[in-house]
């Protein structure tokens, strides 16, 4: 740990020096290097648009990763990649690119090299709703240091106009020049009508987690959200609600129950695994994609994350339970009333859940008809579907540059 803290401190920032003449004398090259906010991880919008990139012949693309699943997964698309256990290769690409892309407020920098004008720095953001909010803090420099690190950016994409007003303009302080709206690269799926009906009926990736699965399963997907406190794994605190009980009423329903967490802070109370209720690990599961799962999932249990925003896109009942509403808005803070923009039934304890859940699955045409004018507004607000396709967008803005 301490030698650690000596080449952070001392070591790196000599080397960085040392490249601060040899990157303004190598010429840049058509290379784009792409990566999300963990190296281990392969997923989110920069997935998507580096795939949609790899296969362009006039860009040199790099997937930035330190995972061997990752790795051996892109070796056999024959596309290109580039980690810290080959630092020569490394630093190399990042002598040459032009361009970097990242899904959240950091980009690839080894030795600050790619911290040079000459090389055009992108965030093509994480999530888009009515909580994507900064972090707050107690120390006012940590809040202000997020909007220092986005607009480190030269652009910053968002998926509305009315999101890039509340969030990029209100919100990061970004000059009009720095704005993209572009739309999401992992949501252009979600237009492919053929390729949205292949993957809800084979359910490839929830028969990799569960291979009891079949087509008559319903399938149901919780995805709360990070806070900036201490807290347990939401659902647990439901009145009269016990993982076990759950259980066995998922399995008389045929319903299967999966979750995620967000990385940034796990809940406490996480259940183990039952037969009906299964944890989507990240560390087990690098190449998980939520949105390539969404395409398998009937029902979404939410509450303040921005997949829900996504969902809307595919139009399928959401359930929304916010124990914390008050206390997490006192802490995180919304951009606008977000009970307002729910688009489904706000439940309160086990019972509330189970009808919901019910309701949802057996007669889903009358349950999304009953909240399409909030659906609609929601994503006229947070994701305008005219951006379709987004990749192609983010393509013909990069070719400017190369």
């Amino acid at each position: 740990m301490y030698w650690q803290q000596v080449i952070k401190k001392i070591i790196f920032p000599v080397i960085s020096i040392f490249f601060i003449p040899i990157r303004h004398l190598i010429s840049k090259r058509n290379v784009v290097v792409l990566q999300t906010y963990s190296r281990q991880l392969y997923c989110d919008n920069t997935r998507y648009l580096y795939e949609f990139l790899s296969e362009k012949k006039d860009i040199d693309v790099y997937w930035v990763t330190d995972n061997s699943e990752i790795k051996q997964y892109i070796k056999n698309k024959e596309w290109k990649y580039i980690t810290r256990h080959n630092p020569i290769k490394m630093i190399w690409v990042a002598l040459r690119v032009k361009i970097v892309i990242d899904s959240g407020g950091g980009f690839f920098n080894i030795f600050n090299i790619t911290s040079s004008k000459s090389v055009i720095k992108i965030s093509s953001l994480h999530g888009s709703g009515p909580k994507a909010t900064l972090g707050r803090s107690h120390d006012i420099m940590i809040t202000v240091q997020q909007i220092l690190n986005m607009n480190k950016f030269d652009y910053v994409n968002f998926t509305s106009q009315h999101s890039a007003e509340l969030l990029g303009k209100k919100t990061y302080f970004l000059p009009n020049e720095k704005i993209l709206t572009f739309g999401y690269p992992r949501c252009d799926i979600f237009f492919n009508s053929a390729h949205v009906g292949k993957a809800y009926q084979d359910k490839r990736i929830a028969k990799l987690m569960n291979a009891d699965i079949d087509k008559k399963c319903k399938i149901i997907l919780y995805t709360p959200t990070w806070r900036p406190y201490k807290y347990n794994f939401p659902i647990s605190e439901m009145h009269n609600f016990s993982f076990s009980d759950f259980n066995e009423w998922l399995q008389l329903n045929n319903l299967v129950f999966f979750y995620t967490v967000h990385s940034n802070l796990f809940p406490e109370n996480l259940p183990d695994d039952l037969s009906r209720i299964i944890f989507i690990n990240p560390d087990l599961n690098p190449l998980f994609d939520i949105n390539e799962f969404m395409l398998e999932v009937d029902i979404l249990v939410n509450d303040y994350s921005t997949t829900s925003t996504d969902f809307s896109i595919l139009n399928r009942p959401q359930i929304f339970y916010m124990p914390d509403y008050d206390f997490y808005n006192s802490e995180k803070c919304f951009l606008e009333e977000y009970r307002d923009l729910i688009p489904g039934r706000e439940i309160f304890d086990f019972d509330g859940l189970k009808k919901a859940l019910l309701c949802a699955s057996s007669n889903p045409e009358s349950y999304i008809n009953e909240y399409s004018e909030i659906t609609k507004e929601l994503k006229r607000k947070y994701y305008d579907i005219n951006l379709n396709p987004s990749t192609e967008r983010f393509y013909e803005f990069i070719l400017k540059f190369l």
